[in-house]
């Protein structure tokens, strides 16, 4: 595809995201199009060629890709803790830089990436679904819709947007997921056959994929039998090669409720970059999607506009020097590594023999290297200990070492009534969050509680081969809440509603969300409600909505990581993200912030029916908590606006602040 034919401008932050990367359709003028892997991504592409010269340099590797990547507008980023949890996560063992998303701006009118010097920044995708409509409703894949366009001696260049003739074709918005996240194209010549010869199926599971077609040479068209109503109950299908066996052909009627074998198929890992160009391969239209065995039960039948198409899991990481989360032996084997490229640029191979050496003994004492075997669910707990031990017993001198994390410890700030509730509370002035897409799933979400063997991976190569990883970068400011351990210790809790709200009868659906709310408990609540709060309070005293607002829960209840607190932070370009949101934390403010939050939460306009509430929301997993009064916009809560309960907070006889109230 030339470089003037297909390119959109989309945001960064969507393609790496819970809603976007690489296997997800994204919606553009052109049509939906399904992002490549990251090895068809062009900015790691030129990040993986500056590795591989470096190789035939006489000097250091992260010198000369950092310096070459600079000049093609590409950053590394410098986070060492996300880089070495993604090794260790995601068994990455040749995993060295984690490359920053850039910046791609088009021109408006041509649609041409602007400096061509850096048209290799390109992230790459493919139109999926593959089948078009014409004006006659004569349905065809992108490739045979080519073919008839260039056997009518047309130019390749005019050919898209996809079209027949004058006529721009219509995408289709049928296609075939399942559990372990492979997708395909609707078979609708299979289909049609299928149909035609069992026109009431008892099966559950129809063998569609990989079954003869309606006719040699099938010509699909479907059509709307009725000008008033709507729907596939509707639509005729039918094949219009004369002497095809089906006939008139069959109606559509209860085709989402169809169960097809699965074929495995992975068209996100089709190669899609031509290796002189970087932004499209015009031959992607003639390859068959790369495929693997499966053993999913079947595949489901699913709109390209379904939110079950797509879930990404995303890793957060709160910048922190490399002293405040890293043992000694890990400090070590980092000057180490430094030391072993300054050797390799001399061709000191003695010395990097001796190097190597220590490295790899440091590395048998690391404790960080033996985790391999921790639990998915273990480790983001971990993670999220490491940054919350940090900030609440470091000092802000031994935290403020670099400029992406300055904090300031304004406890004092607190009034004597509200002191004994909370250990820490920190405000930071600076805050860099960096996230990394771990995977993906498709139907159902995948979690740290969830089996995690559906997930597929962002990249089609062995992990050993992985180099480069692409992470997004933000920089806001946050306000970071430590509870006292003791004070809670001595809260008595009232346990019966939870054990209650517990033992409700619930779909399958809910299962994951049950199980964490049964192992965190009434901590969870108490935690995520104070964070909601905070939110709603800081909407009404800043005037800006939550949206522009994020959450960080710290809640654990294991002897080794006990933590209770959150953190409210914003980010760059939000409302707040000017210092809106840490001017609360002056003395004059921070007070009135918290009382003000909890006295807003003692009314509800559903009282009494939300704060008598057995069970609300979604799985009924929330007491008195309802739109009303606590909960907030789905992009600002890290939970599904779920594990909420305000009375565990404020109710007169056992709330926990109720003293202060």
């Amino acid at each position: 595809m030339e470089n003037n034919k297909a390119n959109e401008e989309i945001s960064k932050f969507k393609l790496l995201s819970g809603y976007g990367g690489p296997g997800s359709l994204i919606h553009t003028e052109y049509g939906s199009t399904l992002v490549s892997c990251i090895e068809e991504w062009g900015f790691i592409k030129k990040v993986q060629e500056l590795i591989q010269q470096a190789g035939t340099l006489k000097r250091s590797e992260l010198e000369y890709v950092v310096e070459q990547a600079t000049l093609a507008a590409i950053k590394i980023s410098d986070d060492s803790r996300l880089l070495l949890e993604l090794q260790q996560r995601k068994k990455l063992n040749s995993l060295r830089y984690l490359v920053l998303m850039p910046d791609i701006e088009l021109d408006d009118f041509f649609k041409i990436i602007k400096r061509r010097e850096k048209i290799q920044l390109a992230v790459n995708s493919t139109f999926m679904p593959k089948g078009f409509f014409n004006k006659f409703n004569n349905h065809k894949v992108y490739s045979a819709w080519y073919r008839k366009w260039r056997a009518g001696s047309r130019d390749a260049a005019d050919f898209f947007p996809p079209r027949d003739g004058d006529y721009v074709l219509k995408q289709d918005n049928i296609a075939l997921v399942c559990e372990n996240g492979h997708l395909s194209d609707f078979p609708w010549s299979e289909y049609l056959r299928y149909k035609v010869e069992n026109p009431n199926p008892v099966r559950r599971e129809v063998p569609l994929l990989g079954a003869p077609k309606c006719c040699h040479a099938p010509d699909i068209r479907i059509i709307d039998t009725s000008a008033t109503a709507s729907g596939f109950d509707t639509k005729w299908l039918s094949c219009k090669n004369e002497g095809c066996p089906t006939g008139s052909g069959t109606s559509l009627k209860g085709i989402m409720s169809l169960k097809i074998n699965c074929s495995g198929h992975k068209p996100w890992e089709v190669a899609t970059g031509n290796v002189n160009g970087y932004f499209g391969d015009s031959t992607v239209r003639r390859q068959d999607p790369l495929s693997e065995p499966c053993n999913s039960a079947h595949m489901r039948v699913v709109l390209t506009t379904a939110n079950n198409i797509y879930y990404s899991r995303v890793l957060s990481s709160i910048f922190m020097p490399n002293e405040l989360f890293m043992s000694d032996a890990r400090l070590q084997i980092v000057a180490l590594q430094d030391e072993l490229e300054a050797a390799k640029a001399q061709n000191d191979f003695e010395r990097c023999l001796v190097i190597s050496q220590q490295i790899k003994a440091l590395e048998s004492e690391d404790t960080a290297a033996s985790s391999d075997e921790m639990s998915e669910m273990d480790r983001d707990l971990m993670y999220r200990f490491t940054e919350f031990r940090a900030l609440t017993t470091k000092s802000d001198a031994q935290i403020n070492v670099s400029d992406d994390l300055v904090v300031r410890n304004v406890t004092a700030n607190l009034n004597q009534d509200l002191t004994p509730f909370f250990n820490r509370i920190l405000r930071i002035d600076n805050l860099k969050v960096t996230s990394a897409q771990l995977d993906f799933s498709r139907i159902d979400p995948v979690d740290s509680l969830a089996d995690i063997t559906r997930a597929r991976n962002i990249f089609r190569s062995k992990p050993d081969n992985v180099q480069v990883y692409p992470v997004v970068e933000n920089f806001g400011e946050g306000i970071l809440f430590s509870f006292d351990r003791t004070k809670l210790d001595q809260f008595m809790v009232d346990g019966k509603r939870f054990q209650n709200l517990f033992s409700l009868p619930r779909s399958r659906f809910a299962s994951i969300a049950l199980r964490l709310a049964e192992l965190k408990d009434w901590q969870l609540y108490f935690v995520h409600t104070f964070s909601h709060l905070i939110m709603r309070e800081l909407e009404f005293r800043c005037g800006y909505p939550t949206a522009s607002l994020s959450e960080r829960l710290y809640v654990s209840n294991e002897q080794e990581t006990m933590m209770y607190g959150c953190m409210i932070y914003t980010s760059e370009g939000a409302e707040g993200s000017m210092g809106g949101l840490i001017a609360q934390t002056r003395e004059s403010n921070l007070n009135d912030l918290i009382l003000n939050a909890l006295r807003r939460a003692e009314i509800c306009n559903s009282d009494p029916l939300c704060w008598e509430s057995e069970g609300q929301g979604l799985f009924e997993l929330n007491l008195a908590s309802c739109f009303f009064c606590s909960l907030v916009s789905e992009t600002s809560c890290e939970q599904r606006n779920i594990y909420l309960d305000r009375r565990i907070l404020v109710d007169p006889d056992f709330g926990f602040f109720k003293d202060v109230l």
